[in-house]
């Protein structure tokens, strides 16, 4: 692929480009480091057309790949927008102010949930069952489509991570790794499909509480524990505390189902993995809880519409996923379909990490 690219990510599993082909179509291209370790370019490609062939709203599948022993490229959708994580915790805009709109924050929670539950039974009876299905489910890798409708990126890469044995753990750079489980055994136990819903709790705590939480740093220095935080004040009946100034100051009456949610992601990064909720029972009591609370805003629109002109969803658009032909020596994976508009925003943290 010959094309202009800039630098606009990097992480632990390696660094992401934006890249302009010559039909003036963007599209980010990764290369994953931590893919050298594949078994053999016939494994990666079966395993890469297999995600490529996922399909749901709430999902990012990729567009493309590269094989080289030595390099891995993987090509997606352009999504202006940006992460999840880089919205709620980088300059705070014009999309952060958008985010503090309590619907558009439940529209998020619901999308994350939907998908990857979705994920958990499309990717069951696989080669990767071994390992969690998405293995890597955090702010950074939900991108936010034009409407703030939740994209989930980079699932389904245990398996290519963590070397050529199946059940090995993967790398560290994994954010599924991170579950309680998996860390009390020193990187020896690969993540499983509940590790999955420990990381979806803590994305559902990030984007309740505005936090940026500790758990995503290596080194856990730095941020908010939000876990031991969380469990703590759910415990002593402080939940309430916990909740973003920024949705709570014009969302007051919505606290209640906010606590709800909360309660909800509590129970999903509970420290024993056998007492956390499954993943299909985990998202649909996010749904569940989102279903309520938009019933409430209702409710309050109904009562008071001119309050509700001014606080609620507005118009919004239905976003598409699109799909870019082949370039040069990339393998294809999805069909051609141009999104029909596209907006400028931040073209900064789109992680692959």
């Amino acid at each position: 692929m010959k094309a202009a690219a800039e630098v606009i990510g990097s992480g632990g599993l390696g660094s992401a480009y934006k890249a302009v082909m010559a039909s003036g179509v963007a599209v980010v291209v990764k290369r994953a480091r931590d893919m050298n370790r594949a078994a053999s370019k016939d494994a990666f490609d079966a395993e890469m057309r297999r995600l490529g062939a996922v399909r749901h709203a709430n999902l990012l599948p990729p567009l493309a790949y590269h094989y080289r022993k030595d390099e891995k490229l993987l090509v997606y959708e352009y999504i202006p927008k940006g992460s999840l994580q880089y919205v709620l915790h980088g300059d705070r805009g014009m999309d952060y102010a958008a985010l503090a709109d309590w619907p558009t924050r439940l529209r998020v929670a619901a999308g994350i949930a939907r998908g990857a539950a979705f994920l958990h039974v499309a990717l069951a009876g696989t080669t990767t069952t071994t390992h969690a299905p998405h293995g890597n489910l955090k702010s950074a890798n939900v991108l936010l489509a034009p409407d703030f409708e939740p994209l989930l990126v980079d699932f389904g890469y245990a398996g290519l991570v963590g070397g050529q044995d199946p059940h090995a753990a993967p790398p560290p750079s994994m954010f599924a790794y991170r579950a309680p489980e998996c860390a009390a055994a020193g990187g020896n136990v690969a993540p499983g499909a509940k590790a999955d819903v420990y990381c979806l709790g803590v994305v559902l705590l990030e984007l309740l509480t505005g936090k940026f939480p500790a758990q995503y740093l290596h080194n856990a220095k730095g941020g908010t524990d939000l876990v031991m935080w969380a469990t703590s004040a759910m415990a002593e009946g402080y939940e309430r505390d916990l909740l973003d100034p920024a949705v709570v100051a014009g969302w007051k009456f919505a606290v209640p189902d906010m606590v709800r949610l909360m309660r909800v992601a509590v129970d999903c990064v509970e420290k024993d993995a056998e007492k956390r909720p499954g993943m299909k029972e985990a998202a649909a009591r996010v749904v569940e809880a989102v279903v309520a609370a938009m019933a409430t805003v209702k409710e309050r629109q109904e009562e008071q519409p001119a309050a509700a002109a001014a606080g609620g969803e507005g118009d919004r658009t239905t976003s598409s996923h699109a799909a870019y032909v082949r370039e040069g020596s990339m393998q294809r994976v999805t069909s051609v379909v141009e999104r029909s508009s596209r907006r400028g925003s931040n073209d900064y943290s789109y992680g692959i990490s």
